[in-house]
């Protein structure tokens, strides 16, 4: 299906450790790995950990960088498409899919998308992973339109609730 608009998330911004401090951290486990294995002795039992030790330092990398960059292509992402909202937010979470048509009410919240669905249910789309506040808008106005396609009660403020 063809996509209105398709932004990039930052899924760092709801982490407990920021993607800077991350990095900080798996090259201080990279480094101190390599110091282990060059400054002990090459038969030494131990070496087996420190080699070990370094393979997953180098892994965890590879994953905080496929989750928050776009090294290995854009894997979380939020969507509007003309029938649903779609929001990824990353290689190892689940897709979240919405389509308009089961939407009731939507309220645009500061950093939330929270939507009724026609069964009642509730179902909250964090904002505040998007990257810039140009793209926000073009989502905003992109919800208003859908809201208008599909008359849903679409309603924006600090906090709504129903």
């Amino acid at each position: 299906m063809r996509s209105l608009i398709r932004v990039g998330l930052r899924p760092s911004r709801n982490a407990r450790l920021s993607f800077g401090v991350q990095l900080m951290l798996v090259f201080f486990w990279i480094i101190y790995a390599l110091f282990l294995i060059f400054s002990e002795n090459p038969t030494n039992d131990r070496n087996f950990f420190y080699y070990v030790f370094l393979a997953l330092a180098v892994g965890y990398l590879f994953y905080i960088l496929s989750q928050n960059t776009s090294i290995f292509g854009t894997q979380a992402y939020f969507e509007i498409t003309p029938d649903y909202i779609v929001q990824k937010q990353g290689h190892f979470r689940k897709k979240i899919v919405i389509p308009f048509a089961q939407v009731t009410a939507m309220h645009i919240a500061t950093f939330a998308l929270r939507l009724t669905m026609k069964n009642g249910e509730q179902q909250m789309l964090d904002l505040k992973l998007i990257r810039r506040r140009r793209n926000l808008k073009l989502i905003k106005e992109q919800l208003h339109n859908m809201a208008l396609k599909f008359d849903i009660d679409l309603t924006e403020g600090p906090n709504n609730r129903h």
